[in-house]
């Protein structure tokens, strides 16, 4: 007990010390690479993915990086060492210099029966994760993709994740787009189990009366990223407003200021990150929801909130997204293309009953990512991998597997 106190008197934990396993449970580590304190779809996809394993039966615990200035989630380590590195066409605060021997001494104490890491390429803490993680079933999730990425690097990536990823027993890539990426370190097998989101927590709204209020855009994301494509946005709005005076648009997300892109319309509002209860209100509130990012996506979870919401969808025709969109729901776009988007935009301001006919194209869409469905397919590749290495857990009774939606093939 000492020996547990004094390493947690050394990180951040927030969640119970009392352990209990039965045969029919799993004790799982989720270790994700980007700081708690940071929005981020990898975060919020260990996040979700935790909680219904949890709600399946298993005991979850989380580790990733902590700057120390939010709130924790139960039942998850947060150490401290984090760095901030410019990649991908983004922040990425990640543990470079969270400590290896406070990794260690955590996989001692919480004899996990699977370590399931999110983005194992990523230094420092995930290839730790990996390399203490004693005779746990060792599990790869890859979220990455890039369109862009230069002879170089791509030969530097291989390289470096070749080695580190032989110690993992198997994987999963969320997406078409990331399995491609990883196809030149990744040789076995690579099931697609994509992001997923909770239909019930993002639900569409009570239908009211919306005739004479105005038309509510809504983009969601971390701004300051150029990727996102906020700028191209702003400009098609700038646009757009000057001839119609019932449009808004809304920011949410976390951005820098200094560098927002410039605008004549005093229609924008920036509300900044906000709490997951007021992001769905936000959801809710809008009539069409905008995606402009320029690339390097494999994935968009916020595609998923606002279909799970029964929002109309405006969507940049990228890798990461066209596979996912109900083209019912969804209008693609050029990525940087101002005027495309401009004309999007003012085809659904004056088509309200397309705009509820995509929306409901989207959430029946949705519920083939509900994160219960999700989890379940996960936890299949947790019980095989450890099948593999002759370990062999009973499974509940869960939902037919044939019921589930297929998302690609290795």
């Amino acid at each position: 007990m000492s020996r547990v106190l004094g390493l947690l008197s050394k990180s951040y934990y927030k969640g119970p010390e009392k352990r209990v396993g039965t045969q029919r449970s799993l004790k799982i580590c989720i270790v994700q690479p980007y700081d708690f304190d940071e929005e981020g779809g990898v975060k919020k996809h260990a996040l979700h993915l935790a909680s219904r394993l949890r709600a399946l039966g298993d005991r979850v615990d989380l580790i990733g990086p902590y700057s120390g200035s939010s709130t924790l989630p139960e039942n998850t380590f947060g150490l401290p060492g984090v760095i901030n590195i410019i990649a991908n066409g983004s922040d990425n605060r990640m543990g470079l210099l969270s400590s290896p021997n406070r990794i260690r001494e955590l996989m001692k104490w919480g004899r996990y029966d699977v370590v399931h890491v999110m983005e194992p390429s990523v230094p420092a803490l995930p290839w730790y994760a990996a390399w203490f993680s004693g005779d746990a079933a060792r599990i790869a999730t890859f979220h990455a993709y890039s369109e862009r990425e230069g002879a170089l690097i791509r030969a530097a990536r291989s390289l470096l994740c070749r080695q580190q990823l032989k110690l993992f027993d198997a994987g999963i890539a969320v997406s078409r787009a990331a399995q491609v990426y990883m196809r030149r370190s990744w040789s076995r097998k690579l099931p697609i189990i994509p992001n997923g989101v909770d239909t019930s927590q993002f639900t569409p709204p009570v239908e009211i009366n919306r005739s004479n209020r105005n038309v509510r855009f809504l983009f969601v994301g971390r701004w300051r990223d150029q990727r996102k494509g906020l700028g191209s946005l702003v400009a098609a709005f700038d646009r757009l407003s000057a001839r119609e005076p019932s449009a808004e648009l809304h920011v949410v997300g976390d951005g820098d200021f200094r560098h927002s892109p410039p605008t004549r319309s005093k229609r924008i509002t920036y509300h900044g990150v906000l709490s997951e209860t007021a992001l769905v209100q936000m959801y809710r509130l809008c009539d069409v929801f905008v995606a402009p990012s320029t690339g390097m996506e494999s994935f968009g979870i916020v595609l998923l909130e606002a279909m799970a919401s029964g929002r109309p969808i405006i969507c940049s025709d990228i890798e990461g997204y066209r596979g996912w969109v109900d083209r019912a729901g969804a209008v693609l776009v050029p990525p940087q293309e101002i005027a495309p988007l401009e004309e999007a935009m003012t085809q659904l301001i004056h088509d309200p009953d397309r705009r509820r006919q995509m929306g409901t194209a989207n959430r029946r869409r949705s519920l083939d990512f509900d994160w219960t469905q999700l989890a379940i397919r996960i936890r299949r590749e947790y019980l095989r991998a450890l099948a593999a290495k002759g370990r062999v857990f009973s499974l509940r009774a869960e939902p037919d597997e044939l019921s589930l939606p297929a998302f690609g093939s290795p």
